[in-house]
């Protein structure tokens, strides 16, 4: 047998998780062989130092004050969840505020729709002038159209 499958077998011999033969043989093993009493004799001083040095905590409260409170504080939380009607003034702010944007993207419309329409105006102008001493200027990156006419 391996050292670290005896090692478990002797563990599990001091903390009685043996069957019976198999208890027996472990027993016959400890009386002939000195290293694995003296294993034995360790393990079971380790598990008498755990047994004793545990500290015992005592809850000051009942089980029943605890689970009174974590229920206490679920209801609340369930209750901050719940919908709550909407006051006047709220209802008031959500019909405004889809309106002004409406409002808002219309004035944009009206105003490209009135440059294209100021510029198509330019343009003919530009062409219903016959007389040469017209000049006329444009810059589309800046926006800008300048007619010299002498």
């Amino acid at each position: 047998m391996k050292t670290s499958d005896l090692k478990l077998e002797l563990q599990a011999y001091v903390d009685g998780e043996l069957s019976p033969d198999r208890r027996a043989g472990v027993e016959s093993l400890i009386a002939g062989d000195s290293q694995a009493r003296e294993w034995v004799e360790g393990l079971r001083q380790i598990s008498l130092l755990v047994r004793t040095n545990e500290p015992d905590l005592k809850v000051p409260s009942s089980r029943e004050f605890y689970w009174s409170q974590i229920k206490r504080q679920m209801d609340q939380a369930q209750a901050s969840k719940e919908i709550r009607p909407a006051s006047a003034a709220l209802n008031w702010f959500r019909w405004v505020v889809p309106a002004v944007g409406v409002a808002a993207v219309v004035v944009v419309v009206v105003s490209i729709r009135s440059d294209r329409q100021e510029t198509l105006l330019a343009s003919n102008f530009d062409s219903m002038q016959t007389d040469s001493s017209a000049v006329v200027f444009r810059s589309e990156s800046d926006g800008v159209t300048i007619h010299w006419i002498d």
